[in-house]
């Protein structure tokens, strides 16, 4: 398969999934999902669409129950605007690349603000580049004989 026509048929998955989501879903357990990414294979018999959730480990298995349940609809749904002479099976899957950016962010700030704590119990300015006294060229004066 042409690699554009691959690529702008995931794009069209990837809208229609999210229109879907929007407009044809009414399950109330669905959180706030967003479709990250789509892959579709060469053949076009195979399609992997990864989802994230806004929320905590309760609410991401919730909506992973509802989509589980949804998924032969979604497909369907998918297919009658394809205009292609298969439809791909979808398989929905979580993406856990957004949950590992999230964590990753956590602990970033957990330590600038660890470093600003320690800082201001030195008596230092927080901020970047407070590493030590700023040296401003300053030579100490000599000492003076006054004898």
């Amino acid at each position: 398969m042409n690699e554009r026509r691959l690529t702008r048929l995931q794009e069209q998955i990837k809208q229609k999934i999210a229109s879907i989501f929007q407009r044809d879903m009414a399950d109330p357990k669905l959180g706030l999902v967003t479709i990250t990414r789509v892959e579709l294979d060469a053949e076009f018999t195979h399609c992997k669409a990864w989802w994230s959730v806004l929320g905590d480990a309760k609410v991401r298995a919730r909506t992973a129950a509802v989509l589980t349940r949804a998924r032969g609809f979604i497909q369907r749904e998918i297919g009658k605007d394809l205009h292609t002479r298969t439809v791909p099976r979808l398989e929905l899957l979580f993406d856990e690349r957004i949950e590992g950016a999230l964590k990753m962010q956590n602990l970033l700030d957990e330590i600038r603000r660890e470093r600003e704590t320690r800082e201001a119990a030195r008596g230092q300015q927080p901020g970047p580049g407070a590493e030590g006294p700023v040296d401003r060229g300053e030579s100490p004066r000599p000492p003076t004989d006054a004898g």
